[in-house]
């Protein structure tokens, strides 16, 4: 009686957990059909959606964190490189005004692009981001190339633009991967 009793108390305790190994992959946005390395083969870049956890003050469960995974194929379909970042898409409502920061993603020869952006809503301030890597044969892996940061802000009823463009000179190598 007692082998028996925990014998089904270590199934279902397996069971459980062969269940939640098994949890479905919420892909929020998917891109397939772009040569991402300029090697004539498609490539893949996906941003799966997870439930946030331990990242932001409250956890709220309609709160969705964002990884970035980028996978070079080769001829045979397998893979050359394989990349992911949890850190370059913020979460869904990370934005003051709780709406989604990403925007867009932009496929160029040879990199990507990322477009993010933020409303602060006191001031009506919009700040938008733009995240370009480009891909580096040497290290068979794309590094960061360049971030633009425009805020946009309304004063006396004008709008006022200001642009920061930063390149590799000032920030150095930085793997898309290590990106924080």
């Amino acid at each position: 009686m007692i082998i028996r009793f925990i014998l089904i108390i270590f199934s279902l305790f397996f069971f459980n957990n062969f269940c939640k190994a098994q949890k479905q992959r919420h892909i929020f946005k998917r891109y397939t059909n772009n040569d991402l390395n300029n090697d004539k083969i498609l490539d893949n870049i996906e941003i799966e959606e997870v439930q946030c956890k331990n990242n932001y003050i409250g956890d709220d469960d309609y709160m969705k964190c964002r990884i970035v995974r980028i996978d070079l194929l080769k001829k045979n379909g397998t893979s050359s490189f394989y990349a992911s970042n949890y850190d370059i898409v913020p979460c869904s409502d990370c934005s003051e005004d709780s709406t989604d920061p990403f925007k867009a993603l932009k496929i160029r020869k040879n990199g990507f692009s990322l477009v993010l952006t933020y409303k602060f809503v006191p001031e009506g301030t919009k700040m938008t981001e733009i995240i370009t890597f480009k891909y580096d044969k040497l290290s068979n892996n794309f590094i960061l190339h360049k971030k633009v940061r425009t805020l946009e802000s309304y004063k006396n009823g004008e709008i006022e633009n200001k642009t920061d463009v930063q390149t590799i000179k000032d920030f150095g190598k930085i793997y898309f991967s290590d990106y924080r």
